[in-house]
């Protein structure tokens, strides 16, 4: 049975036997990829088949939807992606310039509960299964950003890769509001206390125009390590997941914007793209975080995800918030070629974009 002509068979997933053979296989089945990826604890939107369907035509690299299985079961699902690039393999979970923070592989809902005996063996089949998968790609550059939470990556060192370590925040919502307040820096609650009565208001909103517009300087500051991403790509994400994708403004009584930022809502709430900020103070991105904390928490979300908290012009800021710093791995490994060629591929991929209108 060749990798394309392989298919999931539903309800299989529990059964395991010593011995089983595992394989890393490319499936094409979006139903059967979407349940997994809704059943798995830890999977996000951005592991979605539309989404990562949609970001294969808008970035120019060859989506490759991988599992690798033990029999018909599903250890995990690992989204790559593929370019030739003047001469150049290179593969990428997530690829660059997407805003995608991270992806990687996502394990079955039954890993949480395994003994680590059986967490290490799994880990095992899924390092060996990638190295597999590897040498028959022959990237120059591969560059794996995994989800926080997976911590365990010796396998991964063992076969040669390098680790760099990224951070994000996030803030734990199965609490009581008061506790998530009461954490907040003091000088940000009297600023909160004082921004209750001026009658701001939170709009969710897919105005994506506007949105957009209030973007594009804020992506030519070299100071910041947030890469563009091009409008209309943006625009069909939101048209795909309507429900969990949103823009949210904030108005004052004259009705001008004072802070904006987009947010995915799908198992965690996800404080995506933006804040940039409007004139000259913070004050609107304050408010405008705090009043999606109180709504992410009013709507029964567990997690409340800041990005960019890699970014230390940003940090400042969104520590005031109180958030926990959780590492996420990305593994690297190139060679000679994709060692010299690094910073030039990731530089003319981006002028590329410019010169095609992408940003």
């Amino acid at each position: 049975m060749t990798r394309d002509e392989w298919v999931i068979r539903p309800g299989q997933e529990g059964q395991r036997q010593s011995g089983d053979r595992v394989m890393l296989k490319r499936i094409n089945d979006r139903e059967a990829w979407d349940a997994f990826i809704d059943e798995s604890p830890a999977g996000l939107l951005f592991h979605k088949w539309d989404y990562l369907k949609i970001t294969e035509r808008y970035t120019g690299y060859t989506f490759l939807p991988c599992a690798v299985c033990r029999e018909d079961e599903i250890l995990c699902l690992l989204p790559l992606f593929y370019r030739r690039f003047h001469g150049l393999n290179a593969v990428f979970s997530p690829p660059p310039l997407t805003v995608i923070p991270h992806l990687g592989f996502v394990l079955c809902r039954e890993y949480g509960g395994l003994r680590q005996q059986e967490k290490e063996s799994i880990l095992q089949y899924i390092a060996a299964e990638v190295k597999a998968e590897m040498e028959r790609l022959s990237p120059n550059y591969l560059s794996l950003s995994l989800l926080p939470g997976i911590q365990d990556i010796r396998e991964f060192i063992r076969d040669g890769y390098d680790a760099k370590i990224h951070y994000s925040y996030l803030i734990s919502l199965n609490r009581p509001l008061e506790d998530i307040w009461n954490g907040l820096q003091y000088k940000l609650r009297a600023r909160l206390k004082k921004a209750s009565g001026m009658g701001l208001e939170l709009v969710k909103s897919d105005d994506i125009a506007t949105f957009y517009r209030l973007l594009t300087a804020r992506y030519q500051d070299p100071s910041l390590d947030i890469p563009a991403i091009s409008k209309n790509y943006l625009t069909e994400l939101m048209h795909a997941y309507p429900g969990q994708i949103g823009i949210y403004y904030l108005y004052d009584r004259e009705e001008n914007v004072l802070g904006v930022a987009a947010a995915q809502e799908y198992r965690r709430f996800l404080l995506w793209i933006g804040t940039p900020k409007l004139g000259n103070s913070m004050f609107g991105n304050e408010c405008l975080q705090w009043l999606l904390i109180r709504k992410a928490h009013s709507e029964g979300y567990a997690v409340f995800e800041n990005m960019g908290a890699n970014n230390r012009d940003l940090t400042a800021f969104k520590s005031k918030f109180n958030p926990e710093l959780v590492m996420y791995f990305e593994l690297c490994r190139m060679d000679a070629l994709g060692s010299v060629t690094e910073w030039a591929y990731l530089t003319f991929l981006k002028k590329t974009m410019k010169r095609i209108g992408l940003v």
